[in-house]
């Protein structure tokens, strides 16, 4: 409320000739209180709602589900790849370790004289391969067959009549491959 110099006071009152006491001047205050809060209450505008549909996103939903079955279908796809390869790469490791022990008894059974101590030791030496083949892992043959660098590592020629050119004579360490891809070459002597 604002207060003003008690000369203006006179053109605010009315002389009604009743005496005013200050219950009164309060009721009358509290009423032109209310009326200047009614009249500086503004009526609400009518306000209009506008309904906007979102877009339909099922379609961008699905595609994004699609595009990440196709990268998981893909992960798995490479995963696999990575478990088999790290399988057979294992497993060449794993028979490159025992290839010296191969060779070992390859030549003992070369130079025992005892019939049945060569038997035992040749029963040995079949029954790796049998591991070697149940793996996955063959031997490469090599003597009597043509020379093939892809297999053979050839550290020796010799002139031999009746044979023709290129074949293997000889071979001095065993070269064994797995599902294609060599383990170890075979060394051997091939005729001029």
């Amino acid at each position: 409320m604002s207060y003003k110099k008690r000369s203006e006071w006179k053109d605010d009152f009315v002389d009604t000739g009743k005496t005013l006491t200050e219950d009164d001047l309060l009721e009358e205050n509290l009423k032109k209180g209310k009326q200047e809060k009614e009249e500086k209450q503004e009526k609400p505008e009518k306000v209009t709602i506008q309904v906007v549909e979102k877009p339909d996103k099922s379609q961008e939903y699905l595609e994004m589900a699609q595009r990440i079955q196709a990268e998981f279908d893909n992960y798995r796809r490479r995963n696999l790849d990575i478990a088999k390869n790290s399988r057979q790469d294992g497993i060449a490791f794993a028979v490159t370790e025992l290839l010296p022990i191969l060779d070992t008894i390859n030549s003992a059974k070369r130079q025992i004289k005892d019939e049945t101590f060569a038997k035992a030791i040749d029963a040995i030496y079949k029954q790796t391969l049998d591991c070697f083949a149940k793996i996955g892992v063959t031997k490469i043959e090599a003597v009597g067959k043509p020379f093939d660098p892809n297999y053979h590592n050839a550290i020796m020629a010799e002139e031999v009549k009746g044979t023709k050119p290129d074949m293997v004579l000889d071979e001095f360490q065993e070269g064994f491959m797995m599902n294609g891809k060599i383990i170890r070459h075979s060394v051997v002597k091939v005729s001029k």
